[in-house]
């Protein structure tokens, strides 16, 4: 199932943010950044279970082949090297949803995606708020 998630334990420079979230009075526009920062936050939590569900022995191999897959050398690679390598296989391999799948669903039973967010999504919004100062 394609995703346009892009997870937070992915170390990438490439990688998207959500867009970005206004303050309240704007309505709709900060709710659509609240729920996008909600949802890279849901596709984490996904990804984040799965890979430390994974042994060790089994990380390496998804790391190796990820690396085979893009043409890296023999060099030792770097510790986020190995996340973003990691990160990108799994988010080919565990089936999310796509962002109007999650909303949908997500606004008619948040109670059963929330406990699944790690808090990630609240720095998001913070973060990507206008400074009004």
């Amino acid at each position: 199932m394609a995703s346009d998630c892009e997870p937070s334990i992915a170390v990438s420079s490439d990688t998207e943010r959500p867009a970005p979230c206004r303050d309240a009075e704007r309505g709709s526009e900060s709710d659509e950044g609240v729920l996008r920062a909600k949802y890279a936050d849901y596709c984490s939590a996904q990804l984040t279970e799965v890979f430390l569900s994974l042994s060790e022995e089994r990380i390496y191999e998804i790391v190796e082949e990820e690396a085979r897959a893009q043409a890296f050398g023999q060099e030792r690679l770097a510790f986020q090297t190995m996340v973003r390598l990691a990160t990108k296989r799994l988010r080919e391999s565990v089936p999310l949803p796509d962002f109007e799948t999650w909303r949908r669903d997500y606004e008619a039973a948040p109670e059963e995606y929330d406990k699944y967010l790690m808090g990630l999504w609240r720095q998001r919004s913070e973060e990507e708020a206008p400074d009004t100062d």
